[in-house]
């Protein structure tokens, strides 16, 4: 070879080199990232088990449940079943300010800036799944399912109120007054309501939502990169 031939393979090799460092960098950073965000969701989503299980000892919780629908297979954070009613519960664990759109909400904290998916839409199709799970059931079709998005951090704080937004230290008084909390002059009022599931009927419940789980791996593999291609920062 010519010393330009040779000049110029070494250029072309030095430049794939940089390219290939420069890929391995990128994917290991974000390989870093995917691990942080699970470790944080799985963290936000044990404290949340473990307050309704201290909140709510006598009721049935089911943790990270993954539904069989006829229109797939869906996953539930937590799925509380008292004599409240059953309550779908989405946890997210951002915390700063969270600006909320119709169906992309933005976390703003620090220098960070995050765009995620509205959490509220993707829990109205949990909440279609559990519905569609029970109304295949005569006596259980009118049984009340109602969705809340929880925020454990105590460092979150929402640009707006929303209907099924709360934080976690609101979660206890949200599912005993059934509309939740109304928030007036800074404040939240709660409204007394009745029980009315009965053991029998929660016991009904419980059976029907096992009897359609799914735990299969790979689709919650399959669902959770879903989820993250939904999130990014910017």
């Amino acid at each position: 070879m010519t010393p330009a031939t040779l000049h110029f393979l070494g250029i072309f090799l030095a430049v794939d080199f940089a390219a290939l460092l420069f890929f391995l960098l990128f994917w290991f950073q974000a390989r870093a990232r995917r691990r942080r965000i699970r470790h944080y969701g799985d963290k936000a989503e044990e404290t949340v088990a473990e307050y309704i299980r201290e909140a709510f000892p006598k009721s049935v919780l089911f943790n990270d449940i993954y539904l069989q629908t006829p229109h797939g297979v869906t996953q539930i954070d937590h799925l509380l079943i008292c004599q409240w009613g059953v309550f779908v519960i989405e946890t997210k664990s951002h915390n700063g300010k969270i600006i909320i759109h119709e169906k992309e909400w933005v976390q703003l904290y620090g220098e960070k800036v995050v765009r995620f998916h509205s959490p509220l839409l993707q829990n109205e199709t949990h909440v279609k799944a559990v519905k569609s799970v029970l109304s295949g059931d005569r006596a259980l079709s009118k049984v009340p399912v109602q969705g809340v998005v929880v925020f454990t951090s105590k460092k979150v704080y929402f640009s707006q109120f929303e209907k099924g937004v709360i934080r976690l230290d609101r979660l206890n008084s949200y599912i005993k007054t059934g509309q939740g909390a109304q928030k007036r002059s800074g404040d939240y009022t709660v409204s007394p309501k009745k029980h009315y599931l009965s053991r029998q009927k929660i016991s009904q419940i419980e059976k029907r939502i096992r009897k359609y789980s799914n735990r299969a791996g790979k689709r919650r593999r399959e669902h959770e990169k879903a989820m993250q291609s939904l999130s990014r920062t910017v």
